[in-house]
C-alpha cells in the first residue's frame, strides 16, 4: 500500500521494511496519479509538473520521468501497476486514500480518526516545481475539508449549529478549489451505520481495553457537547480518551504550568501549524479574519510581521474566536487531558465551547484534585445539560487478570500472584504495571496499608534504584521539568572545551542518549515526538517528591536556563522554575515578561496584577520602574491627568536606575509616553518640552523604544503643524522599522494635515485593503472617515465612522474621536438631533479621559450644529466654554473651526469678533496652508466684510475660498463660497450676477448630501 497521509510517504508492504518514497519527479507522478484514482491525460498531467515549458518539452519530459516511475513500481513489487496509453494513463495501486474515501462513505468515525489527513505530504516537496507545490496544498486543503465533513456526519446526535455552520464554511471552500483539482468528495455516509453508532445498537463492541467495555461504549455514542472521565490517577482515563480517538488534538494540563493562559490550546496548535497556515493562506477561510489574533499567540504564524497595536477591549474575545476556529479547521472532537490542571483561561474558553455546541470535547480529570473555580464552571455545565460524567473506577479482579495476560503475558503470573496484586495495587492500571515491572507480585513489599501516592512512590524508588545514576538524573530532570523536552534539556551540558563536533562532545551525547534508552525501557520516560518526558504523571510526582531541596533548585535552575534560550518562550513557566530555584528576584524579571506576554493575549488584568508585583517587590530600581511605566501605559488614555501624574513620577524615579543605558531607554520610553499623553490632552506646549528632551536621547535609544519616540514625535509634528518635519520623521521611521503596519497610516495622516485630503483618502484606503485586520489596532476607518467628509462623500464617511465605532467602542479615546466625526458628518448632512446627540455623548467621554483637545473640539462642533438649529444662546455657551481650551491647544484646524463660528454667531445677532479671536486666526494662518483653514479664513473675511457693508471685499474673498476649495477638491467650502459670492452680488444690487452660481451650489450641494446648503441654495432663489 502507498502510504501519502503520513507526512513521511512510503510504500508499505507487510513484511517488509517501509521503502520512503523519494523526493523525485518520477515519485511525484506517482503521487499525482495515485491520489486521483482514474485516467488522466498525457498533457494535463505533464502541464501540472512542467507548467512552464513548452507542450511538446513537458511531453517529453513526462516520457523520460515515466520510465523511472515504472522502475520504481519494480521495486515495490508492483510492475503492471501503471497502466498507459497514447494520450492518457493511470496508476492502479493501494493507497490509504482509498481507505479514507471507504471511511468517508461509511461513517466509519474510529477509521476517519485514525486516517486524518493533517499529515498529507507535510514537507514533500520539489524544489524548482511550483506548480506541483500548489497542487499539494490544494489537495491537502480539499482533503482536510472533506475530511472534516465526513467526521462531523459521524458524530452521534443531531448536528450542533456549530457543526453545521463549520460544514458550510468548508463546503463553500472545497467549491472554490480550482476544477483543474478534482476533489475527493465521498458519496453521503450510510445511514444505517450512523444510525447504528448514534444510538449505540447493532454489533457489540470489542473489549480492546480488558474490564472497559461499558466505558468505551459511552464514549462512542454519546452526544453530548462535552464528557468528562472522572477517576484517580492511574486508573486509565487517558487510555481510553486515546483508545477511541488515537488521533484527535488533546489539551494538555500540567500541574504547576498554569500562569500562562491557553496553553494547552497553544501547545495543541503549533503540532498543527502547517495545516493552519495552509487555511489562513486562503482567502474564504473562516479562521483568516482572525490571522493577527491568532499570530499574537503563535508568533511562528506571522514570523516577520510587524502587529498593529492591540485593541485593549476585544482583543481577549478575539483570541477566544480566533481559538475556536482554529481547532475548527482540524477537528470535529477535542480531548482534554488532566482537565484539572488546565488555565482559568482555557477552561473558561472550553465552558464557552460547550455552550454553543461548535465543537465537542472529551476530558479527563483527577475527582479529588479538581480546584473550586472548576468545580463551578463543571456544575454550570451540568446545570445547562452540556456536560456528560462518567465514572472510571478501579479494575475488578477480573478485569485486572485479563489486563495482566494481554499487557505482561510474560510474567505468567499465577492465580494466587494476581489475587496478591490486586490486592497491593487496587485495582489501579497503572500501580499493577509498576508493580510488575518491579517484580513486587512475587518479592513482597506490602503497601496495602498506604495511599495511592505513597504506594507509587515507593514502587518508583525501588524502580529507581535499580537504573544507573544518568538514567537517573534524566528522569529526576523530566520530573521537574514537567512538560516535554529535548534530551539536551535534560541532562548537564557538555564541558566547556569539548567543542560541537569535537569527540569529546560525540562521547558526551552518546552517554545520554545510552542513559535515555535506559529510562524509556525501564518504563519510566516516553517520547514525545523528539521530546522526553516522565511517561505518567504518578511517576514525575513521585520521583519529585523525592528529590532533596538542594538537587530539586538545581534542575529548576537547569530547566529555566534551556527553556530562556528559546524563542518565544513561556515566560511565566521560566519564572516559576525560578521561583523553586530560590531565585526570586530573578523569578520577578520573567513574570515581567510574562505580563508582556498577558498583554498580548488581551489578560489585561492578569498583566496588571504581575506588573504591580515587579514594582512593589523588586530590589533592582531599573526593573521597578519598568513595571511602573507598564502600569502608566495601561492607563494613559483613559485618564489622561492621572496617566501624566504616574509619568511625571516615573521620572522623578529615574535617578536611581544606576546603569545609564538602562536609564536613558526607560527615559526614551516615559518621554515618548509623556509626548503623546500632552498632545491627546491638548496641552501641546507640555508635549514640546518633552519632545525636546526626547530627540536627544534618540540616537542612543534601541531600535523598538526609538521607533515608538518616532510615532509620537510625528503626531506632535502633524499638529504644530510641522508637515516638513513629520515628513522627515517619517522617512526616518521607514528605515528602523520598513514592515511596520502603522506606516500607511501616518503617510495618511500627514498628507491630511498637510492639506491633501484625496492623497490622504487613498493612503489609508490601501492600508485597508490590505490589512482590514489592522482596524483593531489602527484608526484607520475614523481617520478615513475624516477624508471621505472632506471630499463631499457623505455616506461613506458615515458608514466609515460608524464601523469605528463598532471596532472600538468601550475604548473611551477612539470612541470620543469617532463620536466627533460622526457629529460632524451629521451636522454636514443636516441631521442636527443625531449629530448634537453624538456630539454629547464624546463631550461626556472628553471630559471623563480629562482630554482638554477632545473636549474644546465637541464644543465646538455642537455649536456648529446649534447655530444651524437657530439655537444661538445655546451655541453661544458651547463656543464660550471652548475658547479657553482652544487657547491652550491652538492647533490650526481647531482655531480657525472655532473663529468661524464665533463670527457666524455674531452674523446671526451676537457679540462681534475680538481682537484677540483675530489674532488667533491670524496666527493659525500663517502657521498652517491647510485648506480647511485657508478657506475657513476666507470665510470669516467674506463673512465679516458682509456684515460692515463691503460687498466688494465679501466678493474678493469668496471668490478665494471658492478657488483654494475647488483646488483641493472640498465640495463643502466650495458651495460656502458660492453662497457667499451670490450674498455679495446681492449687496452690490446685481443679483443676477449670482444666478448661475446658485443654480451649480444647489446643485453641487444636493449631490453631496449637504442639506441645509441645498436649502440656503433654494431659499435665495427668486
Amino acid at each position: 500500500m502507498l502510504r501519502l497521509l503520513h507526512h513521511d510517504p512510503a510504500w508499505v508492504a507487510e513484511g517488509r521494511p517501509d521503502q520512503a518514497l523519494p523526493m523525485t519527479l518520477p515519485a511525484a507522478l506517482l503521487l499525482v496519479l495515485a491520489a486521483q484514482p482514474g485516467w488522466h491525460s498525457r498533457e494535463g498531467l505533464a502541464a501540472l509538473i512542467w507548467p512552464d515549458a513548452e507542450p511538446a518539452d513537458a511531453l517529453h519530459h513526462l516520457r523520460i520521468n515515466l520510465h523511472r516511475s515504472k522502475q520504481l513500481l519494480t521495486a515495490w513489487g508492483q510492475s503492471t501497476a501503471l497502466q498507459t496509453e497514447r494520450a492518457r494513463l493511470r496508476l492502479d495501486l493501494p493507497t490509504d486514500l482509498d481507505q479514507l474515501r471507504q471511511a468517508q462513505r461509511a461513517g466509519d468515525a474510529e477509521a476517519l480518526d485514525r486516517l486524518r489527513p493533517t499529515g498529507w505530504l507535510r514537507g514533500w516537496r520539489l524544489p524548482g516545481h511550483e506548480g506541483f507545490g500548489q497542487w499539494c496544498d490544494q489537495q491537502a486543503d480539499g482533503l482536510q475539508a472533506d475530511w472534516l465533513a465526513a467526521s462531523r456526519r459521524c458524530l452521534p446526535g443531531a448536528a450542533t449549529p456549530g457543526a453545521a455552520t463549520a460544514s458550510t464554511a468548508t463546503a463553500s471552500m472545497a467549491t472554490a478549489r480550482t476544477a483543474a483539482v478534482p476533489t475527493l468528495a465521498p458519496p453521503p455516509p450510510s445511514s444505517t451505520a450512523g444510525a447504528l453508532r448514534a444510538d449505540g445498537a447493532g454489533s457489540p463492541v470489542p473489549d480492546e481495553l480488558p474490564g472497559r467495555g461499558a466505558e468505551l461504549q459511552r464514549l462512542r455514542v454519546s452526544p453530548s457537547p462535552a464528557l468528562l472521565l472522572l477517576g484517580e490517577p492511574g486508573v486509565g482515563k487517558t487510555t481510553l480518551l486515546r483508545q477511541v480517538w488515537p488521533q484527535s488534538p488533546c489539551l494538555q494540563g500540567l500541574e504547576n504550568l498554569q500562569a500562562m493562559p491557553y496553553r494547552p490550546l497553544l501547545d495543541a496548535l503549533r503540532a498543527q501549524l502547517p495545516v493552519l497556515e495552509r487555511a489562513l493562506r486562503q482567502p474564504a477561510h473562516p479562521l483568516r479574519p482572525y490571522r493577527l489574533d491568532l499570530a499574537r499567540a503563535l508568533p511562528e504564524l506571522a514570523p516577520d510581521e510587524a502587529l498593529p497595536p492591540l485593541d485593549a477591549l476585544t482583543a481577549q474575545t478575539r483570541l477566544a474566536e480566533a481559538l475556536i476556529r482554529a481547532f475548527e479547521a482540524l477537528t470535529p472532537l477535542l480531548l482534554v487531558d488532566d482537565l484539572q490542571w488546565c488555565d482559568a483561561a482555557t477552561v473558561e474558553w472550553l465552558q464557552m465551547l460547550a455552550h454553543s455546541g461548535r465543537l465537542r470535547w472529551r476530558a479527563a480529570a483527577r475527582r479529588h484534585e479538581i480546584g473550586p473555580a472548576l468545580a463551578r464552571a463543571l456544575d454550570s455545565l451540568r446545570a445547562a445539560q452540556r456536560l456528560e460524567d462518567l465514572a472510571v473506577a478501579p479494575l475488578d479482579g477480573t478485569g485486572l487478570a485479563a489486563a495482566c495476560r494481554q499487557r505482561w503475558a510474560a510474567a505468567a503470573l499465577t492465580e494466587a500472584q494476581l489475587a496478591r496484586l490486586q490486592a497491593l495495587s487496587g485495582g489501579n492500571p497503572f500501580l499493577a504495571g509498576q508493580l510488575v515491572a518491579a517484580g513486587w507480585p512475587t518479592e513482597g513489599g506490602d503497601t496495602q496499608t498506604q495511599t495511592l501516592p505513597e504506594r507509587v512512590r515507593q514502587v518508583l524508588q525501588h524502580q529507581l534504584r535499580r537504573l544507573p545514576q544518568a538514567a537517573r538524573r534524566l528522569v529526576e530532570a523530566a520530573a521537574i521539568a514537567v512538560q516535554p523536552l529535548p534530551l539536551a534539556a535534560l541532562h548537564p551540558a557538555a564541558p566547556a572545551a569539548a567543542a560541537e563536533g569535537t569527540a569529546v562532545h560525540q562521547l558526551h551525547q552518546a552517554h545520554w542518549a545510552a542513559a535515555a534508552e535506559q529510562a524509556l525501557q525501564a518504563g519510566l520516560l516516553r517520547r514525545d515526538g523528539q521530546r522526553l518526558a516522565c511517561r505518567h504523571d504518578l511517576i514525575r510526582q513521585a520521583v519529585a517528591a523525592g528529590l532533596a531541596g538542594a538537587d530539586r533548585a538545581a534542575l529548576h535552575r537547569q530547566a529555566a536556563l534551556w527553556l530562556a534560550a528559546q524563542p518565544e518562550a513561556d515566560a511565566l513557566t521560566i519564572a516559576e522554575h525560578w521561583q523553586a530555584a530560590e531565585e526570586p528576584q530573578t523569578a520577578l524579571a520573567w513574570r515581567h515578561r510574562g505580563a508582556e506576554q498577558l498583554k498580548g493575549r488581551g489578560r489585561f488584568d492578569e498583566a496588571r496584577a504581575l506588573w504591580q508585583q515587579v514594582a512593589d517587590e523588586s530590589v533592582d530600581a531599573a526593573q521597578s520602574v519598568r513595571a511602573r511605566l507598564e502600569l502608566a501605559a495601561l492607563d494613559l488614555f483613559d485618564d489622561l491627568p492621572r496617566g501624566h501624574r504616574a509619568l511625571q513620577a516615573l521620572l522623578a524615579q529615574l535617578p536611581a536606575v544606576a546603569d545609564a543605558a538602562q536609564r536613558q531607554q526607560i527615559e526614551g520610553r516615559v518621554r515618548s509616553a509623556l509626548v503623546d499623553n500632552r498632545v491627546y490632552a491638548g496641552d501641546l506646549d507640555g508635549a514640546r518640552t518633552h519632545a525636546h528632551e526626547l530627540r536627544g536621547l534618540l540616537p542612543a535609544l534601541p531600535v523598538r523604544e526609538r521607533v515608538d519616540a518616532l510615532e509620537v514625535l510625528i503626531e506632535l509634528a502633524m499638529r504644530e503643524p510641522d508637515i516638513p518635519g513629520a515628513w522627515a520623521l517619517l522617512a526616518r521611521l521607514r528605515e528602523d522599522a520598513p514592515q511596520r503596519p502603522s506606516l500607511l497610516s501616518w503617510e495618511g495622516q500627514i498628507h491630511w494635515f498637510g492639506g491633501q485630503a484625496q492623497a490622504a483618502h487613498d493612503a489609508l484606503a490601501r492600508l485597508l485593503a490590505r490589512h482590514p485586520e489592522y482596524c483593531r489596532g489602527l484608526t484607520i476607518e475614523n481617520d478615513l472617515a475624516v477624508m471621505l467628509l472632506a471630499l463631499g462623500r457623505l455616506d461613506e464617511a458615515e458608514a466609515m465612522a460608524r464601523r469605528s465605532l463598532d471596532s472600538w467602542r468601550g475604548v473611551p479615546h477612539t470612541e470620543a474621536l469617532s463620536l466627533l466625526v460622526l457629529g460632524g458628518i451629521l451636522t454636514s448632512a443636516g441631521r442636527h438631533a443625531p449629530a448634537c446627540q453624538a456630539l454629547q455623548q464624546a463631550l461626556a467621554l472628553a471630559r471623563t479621559q480629562g482630554s482638554a483637545a477632545f473636549e474644546a473640539e465637541a464644543h465646538v462642533r455642537l455649536a456648529r450644529s446649534l447655530l444651524r438649529q437657530g439655537q444661538g444662546a445655546a451655541a453661544a455657551a458651547a463656543l464660550d466654554a471652548a475658547a479657553p481650551l482652544v487657547a491652550r491647544n491652538p492647533e490650526p484646524l481647531r482655531v480657525s473651526q472655532l473663529v468661524l463660528q464665533r463670527v457666524l454667531w455674531a452674523a446671526a445677532g451676537g457679540p462681534a469678533l475680538t481682537a484677540e479671536e483675530q489674532s488667533m486666526l491670524d496666527s493659525a494662518a500663517a502657521r498652517s496652508s491647510h485648506p480647511l483653514v485657508q478657506t475657513r479664513v476666507c470665510r470669516v473675511q467674506a463673512e465679516l466684510a458682509l456684515l460692515g457693508g463691503d460687498a466688494p471685499a465679501a466678493m474678493a474673498a469668496a471668490q478665494r475660498q471658492a478657488a483654494l476649495a475647488g483646488e483641493a477638491g472640498l465640495p463643502e467650502p466650495l458651495v460656502e463660497a458660492w453662497l457667499l459670492q451670490v450674498r455679495a452680488a446681492a449687496l452690490l444690487g446685481q443679483p443676477q450676477a449670482g444666478g448661475l452660481l446658485l443654480g451649480q451650489a444647489e446643485d453641487l450641494a444636493r449631490a453631496h448630501g449637504l442639506a441645509d446648503l441645498a436649502a440656503d441654495a433654494a431659499a435665495w432663489r427668486p
